[in-house]
């Protein structure tokens, strides 16, 4: 066991997951809060495309991406460290600093706190798309298009949080802070914060993912979703939330996370992904259905359109939205083409409510942010 009886090591909590299948509860407060621990491994490996062992950064195969929902076994996972090396028994969330009160919750009050929510938010790293930039120079992880998934997630309004906490006028920002760390003293540990309005505003604190427990490497079991923003902004593995004046200044707000102008990643761009037929898929003359999801940022006002081509661009047709617009999830799409003999070139477009479209050609930055040039596929037709 860890020397702090307050601590419990990943690895005793994997023992602990293991041990409870067998039928005993070896850490019973923390087994009743995770559930579904278990690092994505040799198990999974095979169904995400890995980027980055070490912290297991992995993007969602383009197939899944087929579903509106996107199975936890294929969800895309980022983090900059890696989940955090010994977690609480009990895990608690603070909300201090510009309130009222100072206040604590366990995950069990949270989890019985009224007004919960479950919805399907779309989440996409900033980074996605990355490394179709063909950037000289970049640290950040080489993401295809596969570093974005939807989940059904469910959990309480940030809102009725910091309303039990009567958060102060002057608290214009929320800072999040979770229990990762760096694993070098120099390395800055890795907070972001809101915008007040955007935390009062559909935020949400979650518990649920997938209809279980949230995942390690998801940010369980407590996490931050800010729908319609790039995922940096739903912090994993959540503490604290400190109601301050000002953004934060960490480096990671600062510093990183911005465009070449200065301004901060924030909200999701209009994108879409075609799912289907895959890269290299080989199809008969004739009707081709292509199946996909589109998305698009807050504020955007959801999916207006999707365009289609199977000629490269040269011309364009409709695509069936399928569904109904849920804020902060993508929006599937089919449509069906002709395709002739040889090699075809399939794309989509998508556009926004608010006439916002995705660009024919890379709108190239140096951290390689927010890359929704229309994706193309190229299948060949016998």
């Amino acid at each position: 066991m860890s020397d702090r009886p307050d601590l419990v090591t990943r690895r005793e909590l994997l023992a602990a997951g293991l041990t409870v299948a067998g039928g005993a509860l070896l850490v019973p407060s923390l087994v009743r809060q995770l559930s579904a621990l278990q690092p994505p491994g040799a198990a999974n490996a095979r169904d995400v495309l890995i980027r980055n062992a070490r912290a297991f950064d992995a993007e969602a195969p383009i197939a899944a991406l087929a579903d509106f929902r996107t199975a936890i076994a294929h969800h895309y996972v980022r983090s900059h460290f890696g989940p955090p090396a010994r977690l609480p028994r009990t895990w608690t969330l603070t909300i201090d600093g510009g309130v009222q009160r100072a206040v604590t919750l366990t995950l069990d009050e949270i989890r019985r706190m009224p007004g919960a929510v479950t919805r399907p938010v779309t989440l996409e790293c900033a980074g996605n798309g990355r490394g179709l930039f063909g950037l000289p120079k970049t640290s950040g992880i080489q993401w295809g298009y596969g570093a974005v998934s939807t989940a059904t997630w469910t959990g309480v309004p940030l809102a009725a949080i910091l309303e039990r906490a009567g958060l102060r006028p002057d608290a214009r920002h929320l800072w999040m802070e979770g229990l990762d760390r760096a694993p070098a003293g120099s390395v800055p540990k890795f907070l972001r914060s809101i915008p007040r309005e955007v935390g009062l505003d559909g935020a949400f604190v979650a518990y649920a993912m997938n209809d279980g427990p949230i995942p390690l490497h998801n940010g369980g079991p407590l996490r931050l979703l800010v729908p319609g923003w790039y995922g940096m902004a739903s912090t994993k593995w959540l503490t604290h939330v400190h109601a301050m004046p000002v953004e934060s200044d960490n480096f990671y707000m600062k510093n990183g996370y911005r465009y070449a102008d200065g301004r901060g990643v924030t909200a999701l761009r209009p994108k879409s992904v075609v799912a289907s037929p895959l890269e290299g898929a080989r199809v008969r003359a004739g009707r081709v259905t292509m199946r996909g999801q589109a998305w698009s940022g807050s504020g955007s006002g959801g999916i207006r359109g999707v365009d289609v081509s199977a000629d490269g661009g040269r011309t364009w047709r409709a695509a069936r939205l399928l569904g109904t617009e849920q804020p902060g999830a993508w929006r599937s799409w089919e449509a069906d083409v002709d395709v002739t003999a040889g090699d075809a070139t399939l794309m989509a477009r998508a556009t926004d409510a608010s006439g916002a479209t995705q660009p024919m050609q890379p709108e190239v930055n140096p951290g390689g942010f927010a890359n929704n040039v229309v994706h193309r596929v190229t299948i060949h037709v016998a």
